[in-house]
């Protein structure tokens, strides 16, 4: 019975733990079937998110580009990437030997990488039993080029991304700076940020139905293109004659604008104080003026950010001044077109004018005597035309001051644009509207004094300036084209005729005789101006030129303005006028309009080249035929496959310019390096810049006191390291050092 009994009780304990060990089991199968009902969907999701988020990349669109009236590129946006590291999947991995692989290849790559740094990233923190980095995407260096991601791609790291982006870039650094503007916010990046922004791509996981997984890809839609009136080489012109202007004659600001009175369109506009639009916030006075530096290193933010806004500013629409006499022409067309006043109407000057309580001078302080309309205007004097204001009176000249587009902005594609300061009709005096008479006592803008004089010129008609002709989508297809815009008729076709043909005698006998140039039919007129109160002694200089004057092509407006020790006769900006003048006639290869023994002067012994289509060419064979054509040339990146090319094709160039050539490997060029300038260098030097960069020196002629007149394979060129150069040593007149004597001819 015992036995029986304990047989029972065996029986009993392990019925009793089977029992609970099933009722745990039915614990547990509840719990993960509640959890599958009640939550499975949201986890299902994060998971799936998890994955998502390891691949959900942005690819940016590039931006459109800027380009002249002939596309040559002012502003470009080309595809970079970043590089990305996922410090969870390398921890997940836990592979020693790749994740060495991929931090070393990593530092060896980009040396600002370091190996340390790397590990954090992945190293576990004790304090949150996580690695010091827990994500899927740690940016690692940014703006990569294409080949140096394709380089890595093909190495297959573990944990390693690219992430697509845009770099914006200004392959002529400086020029047209204060048009182009920068950062979507000044200049036409500015004005049509929304055109040329384009629409970002995307990469990303897609799920159909429960485990079904595809990747889709939707491509970056690339910005519009925006085609300007800029012509670059009239711009460079410009920005030439600024620059020597502002080094001769210190001054706040020294400007030019180059347009198309009938059309509105800008050829150029040019100011002093350019910057690299690469990178617009380091001063280019830091590089060449050690008391510059001194001075900037000592500013606080406020003041660098007060300076490099000054500096950004686009003077010709954003700043203002007193227009001196180059506005006494608009004053002679208000009194004809009013009848006022006839062409050969007479007038009397002794040397000063008592209006109301005051005397107001003539620059001529004997006078002029007894003085026409057309004179008035060629001599600048200021009693003939107040009593020409007087006859037309307060309400008439208020009136065309208006109607010539004074007081209001332009309505220029630019952002920034200053309206200018009038006297309100009913508090101009007998002394204001003599003053306003000669452009004193009231303020504008350049562009708004060149498009008013473009008024006077063109037959009458006010034109809307405008710097962007047409913007095109990433097909080629034009979705905007602008044209000329008359904003109102001003003066009939007979006065502005007579005003442009009478402004010829400022050039031949007048103010303006400084800027004639031999051949050629120039219409002119002068102004100097007084700006703020008039014991300060400030001075704006203006120069308003046109050609050819029958039928005028060519608007060419030059403010000197506050220059540094203003004295009378001494500064002008009839230097810089005439300079940029014969410069676009010579570019344009403009006929004479007036015979003339000295009309061959002006292109004798200048020789112009049309520039040649060199994209997709080889650099070997296109730096020969630049050195046959008399140019010479600069070559930015590495490669013998020419890329882009300024100046554009079909441009014309004179003999001695610098072409710049990029370039960049094909698949034929791996393991290439470019060849590095060596012309006129010593021996020595020669040998050693070829050397360090990897080469084998030959040389033909003397090594005592020579230099490198000749080289081969030339500049830029990229050849297998280790190739041999030749380099043509030719002695220096007049030297009689001890010549140095090399071992052997290779080295």
């Amino acid at each position: 019975m015992r036995r029986k009994a304990r047989g029972i009780k065996a029986k009993q304990k392990f019925a009793f733990i089977l029992f609970v060990f099933m009722a745990i089991l039915t614990v547990l199968f509840g719990r993960v079937v509640y959890w599958k009902v009640a939550h499975g969907a949201e986890f299902e999701t994060a998971a799936k998110n998890q994955q998502i988020n390891r691949y959900d990349l942005v690819n940016a669109a590039n931006r459109g580009s800027i380009l002249d009236r002939n596309e040559q590129v002012l502003a470009v946006s080309t595809a970079v990437y970043n590089v990305v590291l996922d410090p969870l999947q390398l921890a997940e991995e836990n592979d020693e030997e790749k994740t060495k692989e991929t931090f070393t290849t990593l530092c060896e790559y980009f040396p600002d990488l370091k190996y340390e740094d790397l590990q954090y990233h992945i190293t576990l923190n004790p304090e949150t039993n996580k690695i010091n980095t827990p994500t899927h995407w740690k940016y690692l260096v940014k703006g990569v080029e294409r080949s140096v991601k394709e380089e890595l791609e093909a190495k297959k790291l573990l944990g390693v991304y690219f992430e697509q982006t845009s770099k914006r870039s200004y392959p002529l650094k400086t020029l047209a700076c204060h048009l182009i503007g920068f950062n979507n916010t000044w200049g036409l990046e500015g004005y049509y940020n929304d055109e040329m922004t384009g629409t970002p791509g995307r990469s990303f996981i897609l799920y159909q139905g429960a485990d079904k997984v595809t990747y889709q890809d939707y491509e970056a839609q690339d910005g519009n293109t925006i085609v300007t009136t800029l012509d670059y080489t009239i711009q460079q012109y410009a920005e030439q004659a600024v620059k020597e202007t502002m080094e001769t004659w210190p001054s706040q600001n020294v400007a030019a604008i180059v347009m198309n009175p009938n059309t509105g369109e800008i050829y150029a506009m040019a100011a002093a104080d350019t910057f690299d639009l690469n990178d617009p916030d380091e001063p280019l006075k830091l590089e060449t003026d050690e008391t510059f530096r001194e001075t900037w290193e000592a500013m606080t933010d406020e003041e660098k950010s007060e300076y490099l806004n000054s500096t950004w500013k686009n003077f010709c629409v954003s700043d203002t001044y007193e227009p001196g006499s180059v506005y006494k022409p608009l004053v002679v067309a208000a009194a004809l077109e009013e009848g006022v006043i006839t062409q050969n109407s007479t007038f009397y000057c002794g040397g000063k004018l008592t209006v109301a309580d005051r005397d107001i001078n003539c620059h001529l302080h004997s006078g002029h005597g007894t003085i026409s309309v057309e004179e008035i205007m060629a001599q600048s004097c200021n009693p003939g035309i107040i009593q020409i204001a007087q006859k037309l009176g307060v309400e008439k000249f208020y009136k065309y001051q208006r109607e010539f587009g004074f007081g209001e902005k332009t309505g220029i594609d630019l952002p920034g644009e200053e309206v200018g300061i009038l006297h309100a009709e009913s508090a101009i005096g007998p002394v204001e509207l003599a003053t306003s008479s000669f452009g004193q006592t009231f303020n504008c803008t350049s562009i708004q004094m060149a498009t008013a004089f473009s008024a006077l010129i063109n037959g009458g008609n006010l034109v809307k300036p405008y710097l962007v002709s047409q913007i095109v989508d990433d097909d080629g297809s034009v979705i905007m084209e602008q044209s000329t815009e008359v904003v109102r008729k001003v003066i009939s076709q007979k006065t502005s005729d007579y005003i442009r043909t009478a402004l010829k005698a400022t050039v031949d006998h007048g103010t303006g005789k400084k800027i004639a140039i031999p051949g050629y039919s120039i219409g002119c007129k002068t102004g100097t101006s007084e700006q703020g109160a008039r014991d300060k002694k400030k001075w704006t200089l203006t120069h308003m030129a046109y050609f050819p004057a029958e039928n005028p092509q060519y608007l060419v407006f030059s403010v000197i303005h506050l220059p540094e020790d203003y004295a009378d006769g001494v500064q002008t900006t009839a230097t810089m006028t005439k300079q940029l003048m014969e410069n676009i006639i010579k570019y344009k290869n403009l006929e004479p309009t007036e015979a003339t023994e000295e009309t061959a002067t002006l292109n004798s012994g200048k020789t112009t080249v049309t520039m040649p289509d060199y994209v997709g060419s080889s650099t070997y064979h296109v730096t020969m035929d630049l050195d046959g054509k008399g140019l010479n040339y600069k070559v930015v990146g590495t490669g013998n496959t020419i890329t882009n090319q300024v100046p554009k094709s079909g441009t014309k160039v004179e003999v001695g310019s610098e072409v710049i050539l990029y370039v960049a490997k094909s698949e034929s060029d791996s393991g290439t390096v470019k060849v590095p300038d060596v012309m006129g260098k010593t021996y020595s030097e020669a040998v050693k810049t070829l050397s360090d960069a990897g080469f084998e020196v030959v040389f033909n002629g003397e090594t005592s006191n020579s230099t490198v007149t000749a080289q081969d394979p030339k500049y830029g060129v990229s050849v297998e390291e280790g190739s041999e150069v030749t380099i043509t040593l030719t002695k220096r007149e007049g030297s009689d050092e001890t010549a140095e004597e090399p071992k052997k001819t290779t080295e």
